[in-house]
């Protein structure tokens, strides 16, 4: 399985989708401060904090990972479409599982990126230093529940490729922030589940707007049940798109 593993991270090497996914956090600390400029700041509501904590998973985390992953798949099928992996008598199902846990170890990396860009950009705005571990949890939890939507994507690339893909992700995003994350069907899908994270941590609405003192959106037993939801969603996504990629390669 090593060698699986390092295969896929010199192939990760030959496109642009690891430096995308570090890039997405310093075009945030420009994005964010940028826009943070604009929005007046209300007693303790940080708007940077909530820029980046309603944009970041809304939108550039999951589109992210629809461009990486489709990137990913573009390469295996212009150098053969896993031709020699089948002539060579390897594991089909190991590079699928190498290609989902490369994608998990950098998205994990560009995280933490996003942790010291929240806090400098918070610093650099406004001059104060945010709760750094509420902000290091609301970061974890949300990388957590952005877990299914790497199999997902790759399974979708590898069917329908990378415009379809950026679409699926664009319209999951839009029903979820305004059906499915501010009420009690949040865990319905992966985007809802990551926009409801920040609203219970750090008082940021799905719509990007502060929270109300005492609105059941900043009810905290929701993350039990988002984390447990997202792991069973990743492991479902992670077999089931095994099989599928399977399926595909060999027909």
């Amino acid at each position: 399985m090593i060698g699986y593993l390092k295969a896929e991270r010199i192939k990760m090497k030959a496109t642009i989708s690891k430096r995308l996914l570090f890039i997405i956090p310093l075009f945030f600390l420009v994005f964010s401060m940028f826009t943070a400029q604009f929005i007046t700041k209300i007693g303790k509501f940080n708007g940077y904090l909530a820029q980046m904590f309603n944009q970041w998973p809304l939108i550039f985390l999951p589109i992210g990972l629809a461009i990486a992953c489709s990137l990913n798949i573009s390469l295996e099928k212009k150098s053969g479409n896993y031709k020699a992996i089948i002539a060579n008598n390897l594991s089909l199902s190991k590079t699928w599982y190498s290609k989902i846990i490369n994608m998990a170890f950098y998205q994990s990396l560009s995280s933490i990126l996003i942790i010291v860009v929240a806090v400098g950009g918070s610093i650099l705005t406004y001059g104060e230093v945010p709760n750094v571990l509420t902000i290091i949890y609301t970061t974890t939890l949300i990388t957590l529940a952005a877990l299914p939507l790497i199999p997902f994507n790759f399974i979708l690339s590898q069917y329908f490729g990378t415009i379809i893909t950026m679409i699926t992700n664009l319209l999951g995003a839009f029903i979820s922030v305004i059906w499915l994350a501010p009420y009690s069907r949040f865990w319905w899908t992966p985007w809802a589940n990551m926009l409801r994270i920040p609203a219970a941590l750090m008082g940021i609405h799905p719509n990007g707007t502060a929270i109300a003192p005492g609105s059941h959106l900043q009810d905290t037993t929701v993350l039990g049940v988002s984390i447990v939801i997202s792991v069973l969603y990743f492991v479902l996504l992670f077999i089931l798109s095994t099989f599928a990629f399977k399926k595909k390669v060999m027909k």
